[in-house]
Order: structure tokens, then C-alpha cells, then sequence
């Protein structure tokens, strides 16, 4: 798997102004505006780290989810030019703990997104950004830090921050490709599959021979059953994804997300080719429209692609949608030159999910959360808490619940968090 530069980086208070000055190397953080100052946005675009996450469209696409105020950190040198950035999103917080998870009010590295944490161009940065976001919750108490990272042992590069080891994410590495990148198909489009067989296909190997004979025989058993992929071309087919991944998170017992955030991605990073919904069909359904059996939310940015959001109906699982649109998702992937393709992160009560990732060659890595003040931090999130009475018929009362009150739930609780 082909290595990745992987950079650390500070500081605190009056928008516009220096937050922090380190005695050496002439850098200081200090707050700036993302979809305004172009630096931003040519700073990630250049970074062999960034993720779509650090993307200003993703900021305002969460800003204006829930309204919520966004505090962008920047580390500058004496020129002017960037050496790191940290984005930040205030939230609402509840009071009280759901499970292990921090739901208290927070300034988040970013909140209701896996992972964004610090980008920088090396550790000095790294400290002065940490830093100042620590500065500022100290203005403001009650108000926790919340930083969601691959950055090990950041806690020791930072005094009073406290780590907590948090799931795993599975993280597929793309073999080199020494073509020129290929522009994304408008509107990020993959590259379609052929009906048929899909031997002429396979230009990537999937783990061990075990595991490419499984996903093989599942590309191949949904096109005979007359699955094909595409992406979505109107506002419509979104909002019939939506109600299957309503269908998904529901089975999962996990809130869902309002369809407004979606509809903002459609129109902010739909255009530009950072996002993609692939549309599973069944074209042998009978007469009349293909009927749509499932699809995934792909997020391009930099070097890696993020698999995000997924529906299916349970129904329609034998049909394998969801092999589908990641064999369709990785050969894109690699055809356009990205290094990564991220499957997301799994709970650890989810063993089956962590399997069927494993089948397509990901391999696990590890998240950290830290947090200020140091007391919020819980340890090891990965060590599952043993299921009682409450949980288990809460889960199952959540999935008999209707789709339109899950989605409304959901919206009440993502309002908080």
C-alpha cells in the first residue's frame, strides 16, 4: 500500500488576529474565512492529506444543516502563506451522555463528519492550531474540544488534551497509476459497467484469492440479475435514494440525516465533481421504469474517496447493490488517480459490516478523538458495552418505527450533536 505523508500541527482569540506566535519559525494561527480567503481552499487542494471534510463546500453544507457557527483556524507563516489549517463547528450539545459518546456543548473538529482534525505541513503548525482552539474554549466555559483524527499521540505533543482510542475505519489503498488524472465525468459520474459478464473488468485484485472469487461471484450474480449503475441525474432520483437510506438507517438503529443536507451537497459539490450518487437498478423487473434497488453517496477530494452514504432496501440485499457500487466505485477511483478509498468507519457491534469491508482488500485504521479539558475523554471507545434490556428493546422498537418519524427523530437528535 503506498504511503501516505501524514502531518501534524495551533493557538487563541480576536477574529483576524494573530491567536498565537511561537518563539520559533515566525508562525502564528489566527482565524479566517474558508469560502472567502482563497488560501483555504488552494492549502487543502494541495495537500496530499486533505479529505473532502476540510473542502469549504462540506463547512457550509454543515453550517447550514443546523446554523450552526463556524470557527476556522489557520497557521500562517511570516509571508502570509498557510503552513495548516483546523476547522471547527460549534454545537448545540445535550445534557446529558448518550452510550460513550461526548454530546455536551463542544467545538468540534467537526461535528456529525468522521474525520478532519488538523492539516498541516508539519508538527510546530500542528501545536500552534491545537493550541489555539484550546484558548478559545477556555473563554468559554461549558464548552468542550472535540478533535477527530488519524494523528497518533497528539495528547503528548499538547499538554492538557486527553485521548480517546475510537473505532476503526477501512481504508482500501489504490494501486499506483502513472496515467494522467481523468477528469470526473459531469457530473462525477463513474465509469458505467458493461451488461454481461464483467471479466474484461477486473483490473483490481481484492484481498485474498478467497475474497476476489466472493466479490467476482457477487458482480457477477447481480448483473445477471439485470442490476446496472449510473448516476443519479436529478433532484428526484435523490429523494427516492433518500426514503432507501431512511430504510438503512433504520434496520441499523442509527439517526438519519435530513434530507436538506443532502439536497445542499447536490447543489455545492454535486457540480464540481466532489460528489456522486451511483443509482442501482433492476432492469429485468418486469415491464415499465427500471426500478431502483439501492445506491451510495461517493465524496471525492484530493487523493482519497470516501464511500459515505448508503441505502438499499432490505428486501433486495440477495441482489448484492452494494457490491455493486463498490466494485464500480473503486475501478472509478483508481481509473481517475485517487490513492485511497475509504469504506467508512464500523461499530463495534457491527462484525458483519467489519467482514464485508475486509472482503474488498481494506485494512483497518485507527481513529483517535481528543479532547479539552482532558477529564472528557473515556479511554478505549472500542471496547463494547454489554447489551441490556433498555438497548435491546429500544433497537427494536427504532425499527419498527416509520420512516417519516425516523427521519424526524433523527433531524431532533443531529440538532444537538
Amino acid at each position: 500500500m503506498r504511503a501516505r505523508v501524514r502531518s501534524v500541527q495551533s493557538s487563541a482569540a480576536v477574529k483576524g488576529e494573530a491567536l498565537f506566535n511561537l518563539s520559533t519559525g515566525g508562525i502564528r494561527a489566527i482565524e479566517l474565512d474558508p469560502s472567502q480567503d482563497r488560501r483555504w481552499l488552494d492549502f487543502v487542494s494541495s495537500h496530499p492529506d486533505a479529505l473532502i471534510y476540510h473542502h469549504p463546500g462540506w463547512l457550509r453544507a454543515l453550517a447550514s444543516e443546523y446554523g450552526g457557527e463556524c470557527l476556522a483556524l489557520g497557521c500562517e507563516d511570516a509571508a502570509g502563506k498557510l503552513q495548516g489549517v483546523l476547522p471547527l463547528l460549534y454545537t448545540r450539545g445535550m445534557p446529558l451522555q448518550v452510550a460513550r459518546n461526548q454530546t455536551g456543548r463542544r467545538l468540534s473538529s467537526l461535528p456529525r463528519t468522521p474525520l478532519a482534525g488538523p492539516l498541516t505541513t508539519s508538527s510546530q503548525a500542528t501545536v500552534a492550531l491545537v493550541r489555539a482552539a484550546i484558548d478559545r474554549v477556555r473563554l468559554e466555559p461549558g464548552v468542550q474540544l472535540e478533535l477527530k483524527t488519524t494523528i497518533p499521540d497528539l495528547d503528548k505533543m499538547v499538554d492538557g488534551l486527553g485521548c480517546m482510542r475510537w473505532r476503526d475505519t477501512y481504508v482500501r489503498g489504490l494501486p499506483e497509476n502513472d496515467s494522467p488524472r481523468l477528469p470526473v465525468t459531469p457530473p462525477g459520474g463513474p465509469v458505467l459497467l458493461p451488461g454481461g459478464d464483467c471479466e474484461a473488468g477486473w483490473e483490481l485484485r481484492f484481498g485474498n484469492a478467497r475474497n476476489h472469487h466472493h466479490v467476482k461471484w457477487a458482480i457477477n450474480k447481480a448483473l445477471k440479475q439485470g442490476l446496472r449503475i449510473r448516476p443519479a441525474e436529478s433532484e428526484n432520483e435523490l429523494r427516492a435514494w433518500y426514503r432507501l437510506y431512511l430504510r438503512v438507517t433504520r434496520r441499523n438503529v442509527v439517526p438519519p440525516r435530513p434530507y436538506r443536507f443532502f439536497d445542499f451537497l447536490w447543489n455545492e459539490l454535486r457540480p464540481h465533481g466532489q460528489m456522486s450518487l451511483l443509482l442501482v437498478e433492476q432492469h429485468d423487473a418486469g415491464p415499465g421504469n427500471p426500478r431502483i434497488v439501492g445506491g451510495s453517496i461517493l465524496l471525492r477530494f484530493s487523493q482519497t474517496v470516501f464511500w459515505a452514504f448508503t441505502g438499499a432496501d432490505e428486501k433486495d440485499f440477495s441482489l448484492h447493490p452494494n457490491d455493486l457500487t463498490l466494485w464500480c466505485g473503486l475501478h472509478d477511483s483508481y481509473r481517475c488517480g485517487y490513492g485511497w478509498f475509504d469504506l467508512g468507519e464500523v461499530a463495534e457491534d457491527h462484525p458483519e459490516l467489519a467482514r464485508f469491508k475486509e472482503k474488498w482488500g481494506a485494512l483497518k485504521k485507527p481513529m483517535y478523538r481528543y479532547y479539552f479539558p482532558a477529564s472528557t475523554a473515556a479511554g478505549n471507545h472500542n471496547s463494547p458495552a454489554p447489551p441490556t434490556l433498555t438497548g435491546r428493546a429500544g433497537r427494536a422498537l427504532w425499527q419498527k418505527l416509520p420512516l417519516s418519524l425516523t427521519a424526524t427523530l433523527g433531524d431532533w437528535i443531529y440538532g444537538y450533536l
